[in-house]
């Protein structure tokens, strides 16, 4: 007999095109099931709900407050003081139904600690996957986290350093970055050999690279050196954006993973022409079939921690996707591409990570935000009774 059934709602697996009437039958921290007669000692009843996979973050800085005060907030905490404050963040994510956390970039010793507290139970929290401090110049995007180094050399120590203290991804900064001052934002921050020697030192010791690129001749730069991953990848210039068709079918055919960062603080962009070209920049990325998934960022000012079904619509907007394709992006499509196994989707065998909302997000994507119930491993860890 099933430990729960989560009954009288409907369901989205995490592929299909639309939710279904099903119940969902669990069995300890794994899916038993679905159908409409399963019997248990214990059920759920989420009449008039949905229930999804639980979300998946794939970039996230736990340790950022969202505000445009975020520097002073980082320059002025202790270890101790930013690593609770990465576990709040972590906990109002969970709580909003996101179960699956990568974060590119934080302190490296607390982001490992954070990861490992929730991984035994410690602390309450999403499942993390950490980079630690992002590799960048001297002076580069984010140096204040760590990770400075130069030269081939220089990266090959820096990623060595980061697998022995236990990282899961490697982030490198490709280009610089908005908000580190007197980095350049279009241009690259490393060469292609020297690129080439981090992915050659990460993928000797069985971790992938991505990296954070904004300007164009940034991405060229990393798709020419065989990147894993682009974050952002944005195409931009220094008079806005570049469209390149040919170089999206590079990302394709090396099958490059995107998480294009798409966040709610895109509404807040002035209406000059910015917001159409991203959106053409997005919509290209899924029609020439390249790895998208969902991130936006957060952490970041204007980018609540918790805000991942905000992106996920303004996402959907900028590309005239449908509410089933981010959902997807954000779930089975996520767990895909970062090697989540039995995560992202509703089928016997997979760990039972689960959000309940009311309404139905395959067909409206703001019911993300009604979240009745979040379980992690097959237990209730959020619930907000009607």
């Amino acid at each position: 007999m099933s430990t729960l059934v989560i009954r009288g709602g409907r369901a989205w697996d995490g592929l299909a095109g639309l939710s279904v009437e099903t119940n969902v039958a669990l069995d300890g921290d794994r899916i038993e099931g679905c159908g409409t007669s399963l019997g248990a000692a214990r059920s759920l009843d989420i009449s008039g709900c949905t229930v999804v996979p639980g979300l998946i973050e794939g970039h996230a800085h736990l340790c950022f407050d969202a505000t445009p005060g975020w520097r002073a907030t980082f320059d002025g905490d202790t270890p101790a003081r930013m690593l609770l404050r990465m576990a709040g963040n972590g906990r109002r994510m969970l709580e909003a139904g996101i179960t699956t956390v990568r974060d590119l970039g934080a302190p490296t010793p607390l982001a490992i600690e954070l990861r490992d507290a929730v991984a035994s139970g410690l602390t309450e929290g999403p499942r993390l996957l950490v980079s630690g401090a992002p590799i960048t110049t001297t002076g580069g995007h984010c140096w204040f986290m760590g990770g400075e180094c130069d030269g081939e050399l220089g990266i090959r120590k820096a990623v060595r350093e980061r697998v022995k203290a236990g990282v899961d991804w490697i982030k490198v900064m490709a280009t610089g970055g908005n908000m580190t001052p007197r980095t350049n934002t279009f241009a690259p921050q490393f060469t292609v050999d020297e690129l080439r020697a981090c992915i050659e030192e990460a993928h000797r010791l069985r971790r992938r690279v991505t990296a954070h690129a904004h300007g164009i001749e940034g991405i060229r730069v990393a798709v020419e050196a065989g990147v894993d991953g682009i974050e952002h990848c944005s195409f931009t210039t220094a008079g806005g954006y570049e469209f390149d068709q040919p170089l999206i079918d590079q990302i394709a055919a090396k099958r490059i993973v995107v998480s294009p960062t798409v966040s709610v603080g895109f509404r807040k962009w002035p209406d000059d022409g910015r917001r159409e070209q991203r959106g053409r920049v997005l919509k290209a990325l899924l029609d020439s079939n390249c790895r998208v998934l969902m991130s936006t960022d957060c952490g970041i000012p204007g980018v609540p921690h918790e805000a991942l079904a905000g992106g996920m619509e303004v996402f959907a907007e900028a590309a005239g996707a449908s509410p089933v394709e981010l959902l997807r992006l954000a779930t089975s499509r996520s767990a895909d591409l970062l090697g989540l196994k039995d995560l992202g989707t509703i089928a016997p065998g997979a760990i039972a990570d689960l959000l309940v909302v009311e309404g139905d997000p395959t067909a409206n994507l703001a019911d993300l935000d009604r979240v009745r119930y979040v379980l992690r491993g097959g237990r209730v860890v959020f619930a907000n009774p009607e």
